[in-house]
Formats: C-alpha cells, sequence, structure tokens
C-alpha cells in the first residue's frame, strides 16, 4: 500500500501541462481567476450592503487573489507562482471560514468545490493536498475540544457528519484525480510518440521527395541532353534559353514556386526535336516544305509527350507554344496575344536571343547589334513587347553575361581544335604518299614523353606514343589512317560547302570509332584518327563504315572521301 502511495505521489508530481496543453490551461486558469476575482467583487458589494463587517475582508481577498492569479497566469505566463496564490487563499481563507462559521456557517460548503477546481485548473496534487488538509481541519474542529468553542455556528448534526462525508468525498475525488492525472500522462505519451513518429516519417517522406526530384532532375537533365546532342550546333541551348527565361521572371517579381515551373517548363521547350530525324535537323542547306513541316511538327510533339507524362500545365504549354507569334502569325495554332500563355511568350523570346546569338549548321552566330534590331523589330509582331523590353533591359545591365559566357564556352568546343605540338609534328607532311613515313617519325620525335599519362584529344602526338608503348611492350595493336575529302570535278568548291562536307565527315567518324579511338583535325579538308587494339584489315573495316555513313549524311557531295593507313615505324626495339 505504501509503495502505491509512493508511485501514485510520483506520478502526481509529472507535469500534465506540456505544450498546447499549458497554453490552454493558462488561458482557462486566467479566466477562472476572472470569475473568481467577479466573484469576490459581488460578494464585497453583497456585505457592504448587508452590513456583514466579518465577510468584508474575506470578499477583498477573494477579489485580490483573483486578480493577482490571472495576472501571473494571463500576462506574466508563470504558471508555478499563479499556482500558489490559489492554494494558500485557500488553505488561509477556509481556516478562517471554518473557525470563524463565516456565512452562518454556510461558508464551509465551497470547500466542496475548490479543491475539485484546484485539481482541474491548477494542479491535481495540490488539489489532493487540499483536500487532506481540509480533512484534517475538520476532523480537529469537530471531533475535539475545540467543538464547544465553535458549537455556536453549527448543529450538532452538523458536526457530527460532516466530517465523514468530506473525507469520503476527498478519498473518492483524490482517486479519481489520480485516474485523470494518469490518463492525461498516457495521452500525452502517445502524442509524444505520435509526434516523434509523425516527424520521423516525415522527414523520410522528405528525403524520398528529395531523392525522387533529384531522380526527376536528372532524368530531365538526360533528356534534355539527349535532345541537345543531336544537333552539336545547339548544344546547351534548352539550359540557356532556361536560365535566360526565369531572368525575365524574376524581373517581372515572379515567386520562387512560379519561377521554377517556368525553369522547367522552358528547359523542355523543344522535347518534341527526340522525334525529328537528324539527317533534317542538322541540314545546313536551305529545308523543303516538307522538311519545315517536320521541324514544325516537334511542337505537337513536345506537348504530347508531356501531357502523357503528367508534367506540370505550363511545361506542356510552352512545348506546344514557344513558336507561336504575338501577331497571331506563328504556329501551331495560330494564337495571338494573351491566347498565348505567358512562360510561351517568355520562353519564345529567350529562343529567339539564343537561336541568333549561337552558331547554327546553317549560319554562324549573329552580331550583337543586328540580334537587337531583331528583337526590338519583333515587338508586337513575333515577341510579346513587355517581355522584349525586360529582356534587353537585363542584357544591357549585364545580368545575362554569365549565361551568355556559358554559350561562348559551348560554341568553343563544337570543332576540334589542333595542338601545337601536332602542328609541329606534321607541318612538313605533305600530299605525296612518299612522304607518309616522314610524318610518323615526326609525330615519334614530338610524342615523346616521360611518365604518367595523362592527356585530352588536342595531344594526338601523346597519344600515338603511348600506344607506340602499349604495342612495344604488351604487343597491343594501333593503326593510324589519315581521312582526306578530294573535290570531284574540274570546279573548285566553295568553302562553305567544304565545311558543311567536313562536318559531316566528323559526324561519320564519331558515329564510327569506339570511345577509346582518337580523332583530330589536321587540315581544312583531312582528319587523323588513331584507332586502338586494331589490325589494318579492322582500320579497313572501320574506314569503309566511316565512307558508309558519309555518304548517307551528305547525299551527292561535292567531296569524295579517301582513306590512307599510315605506315608505322618500327616499334620493337
Amino acid at each position: 500500500m505504501i509503495q502505491k502511495i509512493k508511485n501514485a505521489w510520483a506520478l502526481l508530481n509529472r507535469s500534465i501541462y506540456t505544450g498546447t496543453r499549458l497554453k490552454d490551461n493558462l488561458r482557462a486558469l486566467t479566466y477562472v481567476s476572472l470569475f473568481t476575482a467577479l466573484l469576490g467583487f459581488i460578494l464585497l458589494i453583497m456585505d457592504l450592503f448587508s452590513h456583514t463587517t466579518s465577510m468584508l475582508v474575506p470578499s477583498a481577498a477573494t477579489m485580490i487573489g483573483g486578480l493577482l492569479c490571472a495576472w501571473l497566469a494571463g500576462v506574466k505566463k508563470d504558471r508555478e507562482k499563479a499556482i500558489l496564490v490559489p492554494t494558500i487563499f485557500c488553505i488561509v481563507a477556509f481556516t478562517v471560514y471554518t473557525v470563524t462559521g463565516a456565512a452562518k456557517g454556510t461558508a464551509i460548503l465551497w470547500c466542496l468545490l475548490l479543491p475539485i477546481g484546484i485539481s482541474y485548473f491548477v494542479s491535481v496534487k495540490y488539489g489532493i493536498l487540499l483536500s487532506i488538509y481540509y480533512t484534517i481541519l475538520f476532523t480537529v474542529i469537530f471531533y475535539t475540544p475545540v467543538r464547544d468553542l465553535v458549537a455556536v455556528h453549527y448543529t450538532p448534526e452538523f458536526m457530527d457528519r460532516f466530517p465523514l462525508i468530506y473525507a469520503s468525498m476527498a478519498i473518492f475525488t483524490a482517486i479519481a484525480l489520480v485516474q485523470y492525472h494518469r490518463g492525461i500522462l498516457l495521452e500525452n505519451e502517445y502524442t509524444d510518440r505520435l509526434n516523434a513518429e509523425v516527424a520521423k516519417q516525415t522527414a523520410v517522406a522528405e528525403e524520398r521527395s528529395r531523392r525522387i526530384e533529384e531522380m526527376s532532375f536528372q532524368a530531365i537533365q538526360t533528356l534534355v541532353y539527349s535532345i541537345d546532342a543531336k544537333d552539336p550546333y545547339t548544344r546547351g541551348h534548352s539550359s540557356r534559353v532556361s536560365q535566360y527565361s526565369v531572368k525575365i521572371a524574376e524581373a517581372l517579381g515572379w515567386d520562387e514556386e512560379k519561377r521554377e515551373r517556368l525553369k522547367w517548363a522552358a528547359l523542355l521547350h523543344d522535347v518534341g526535336k527526340i522525334g525529328i530525324p537528324d539527317s533534317i535537323l542538322n541540314n545546313p542547306r536551305r529545308l523543303t516544305d516538307t522538311e519545315y513541316n517536320i521541324i514544325k511538327s516537334h511542337t505537337v510533339t513536345g506537348s504530347e509527350i508531356l501531357k502523357r507524362g503528367h508534367m506540370d500545365p505550363a511545361a506542356e504549354h510552352v512545348a506546344r507554344s514557344h513558336h507561336e507569334r504575338y501577331d497571331g502569325k506563328g504556329y501551331p495554332d495560330g494564337l495571338a496575344g494573351n491566347e498565348i500563355c505567358e512562360e510561351a511568350r517568355i520562353a519564345a523570346v529567350a529562343d529567339a536571343f539564343d537561336a541568333m546569338s549561337s552558331n547554327r549548321v546553317y549560319r554562324r552566330a549573329c552580331d550583337k547589334n543586328h540580334i537587337r534590331d531583331e528583337l526590338i523589330k519583333g515587338k508586337g509582331k513575333q515577341f510579346d513587347p513587355q517581355f522584349a523590353d525586360i529582356f534587353l533591359k537585363l542584357w544591357d545591365e549585364g545580368k545575362l553575361d554569365e549565361i551568355l559566357s556559358q554559350d561562348a564556352t559551348d560554341k568553343d568546343g563544337d570543332e576540334p581544335a589542333v595542338s601545337a605540338t601536332m602542328e609541329k609534328a606534321v607541318a612538313e607532311f605533305v600530299a605525296a604518299q612518299d612522304e607518309e613515313s616522314r610524318l610518323v617519325s615526326d609525330i615519334r620525335k614530338e610524342g615523346t614523353y616521360h611518365g604518367a599519362l595523362n592527356v585530352d584529344y588536342e595531344q594526338f602526338a601523346k597519344l600515338y606514343e603511348f600506344s607506340a608503348n602499349l604495342k612495344r611492350r604488351f604487343d597491343h595493336p594501333f593503326e593510324m589512317i589519315l581521312i582526306s575529302l578530294n573535290p570531284e570535278g574540274k570546279e573548285t568548291p566553295s568553302e562553305k560547302e567544304l565545311e558543311r562536307a567536313m562536318f559531316f565527315m566528323d559526324q561519320a567518324v564519331r558515329q564510327n570509332i569506339r570511345d577509346v579511338d582518337i580523332l583530330t583535325r589536321y587540315r581544312a579538308n583531312q582528319f587523323l584518327v588513331l584507332l586502338i587494339g586494331t589490325e589494318s584489315e579492322g582500320a579497313k573495316i572501320a574506314a569503309d563504315r566511316i565512307f558508309k555513313g558519309y555518304y548517307k549524311m551528305s547525299g551527292s557531295s561535292s567531296f569524295s572521301p579517301s582513306c590512307i593507313l599510315l605506315e608505322k615505324e618500327n616499334t620493337d626495339r
């Protein structure tokens, strides 16, 4: 029994008021205290009018105590001090009421209510302590010789029975309140566990969402890269259009969520090009009407792809409408003005600017003045005037320079460069075949290296030396071939025709040799190719595949390809 009492007491020492429950309790305690103060004020007025002077002090104390408790709970938010006020008041006031027989002995009846109120609004522990104190007080006053001193205020039957009734009520109330306290503690523990689990699951969900978003981002980036890769002259185009579009949205004051939607929509604006044949995308000549209609179909194709992929509606609209014109003369739907969604109108400006400022298979990048003139002339016709003006302002203020520098970096890598080492190594090479071994000798001399090899495509000479070392030490074969494009007929083709043919040959070589093989442009009409792990027969087969790929892309070209298998200097030394 003693242990159970100790356990119950330990239980009561654990507060049930935390978090939201604490706020609610302070609010309730404030209201109850104000009500008590009002009650004290009413009793004080009644005492003054009835000339009951004996109750003036208790009534005033009730009013003052209620106000003080309300101030501590409602204003100071100090629950510990707020608890002490009603507890001390109940002990002092009801001791005085019992001894003096206040209100003709009826004031004592308030003690039946107050401990329960204290338990619910202040503290179960303090409520039980008050019940114990009152039980002892009534027992001492009514069952000891003190009884004779207060007999004038109470009837004998009341003094005989009230302590027993109160003690019984106190015991039942204490048991009920302990159960109430325990239930609240269990509820708090359950709530804490539930909140912890919710927080844990929320963290897991957020992490999963982050990973899914990251995977989605990577998937979209991969898709965008694959689209841009179809046309080497537009590498990075989708990314730059997305960045330009976001810059316009920032200038418009769009919120972050709306800017993010525009970012993804603009990034995917050309997704429909995945279905356009490379031969049309990479065609440097003027397109036929049929080819142009196929190109235009990428808007509808992109819209359908994104619709089936359940992407944000903005992405679908931008993919379909970024070639619509403000004057209604665009495609595919001939929309005009505000019929075109804002995102598509913004992307249209960004798309046109990047198209003009980038190298394309059919032309070089336009100069800055030409681009500015085109944007200005296009206001109200091709472009939304507001968005075009904002873009020009951003350009003038240098806020697009970082994106433009990315464009320049991309374009720098479009064409293979010949290293200084390679130029020096093959400087004495002439078209005559009897000088082929001299080229190999020069390459070997200039390509000598020591230590670990870490090179790129430009260091062709060192790669040759590396391959020769593999051949010498491990009998690992390799071949080097020189591919030339020779003009057909008596008329000399133009430089533009030569560049077109060289572009197709570059593509044919890259598509028909392996990642471990090496390609570099040697002269205006020649490529050098290093084939690793290949004998002479394998090199001839590779050359045959390259030539077939070239003819497939170039059609009837003014240049015919030829291939020379370069002799290698003896590597068995």
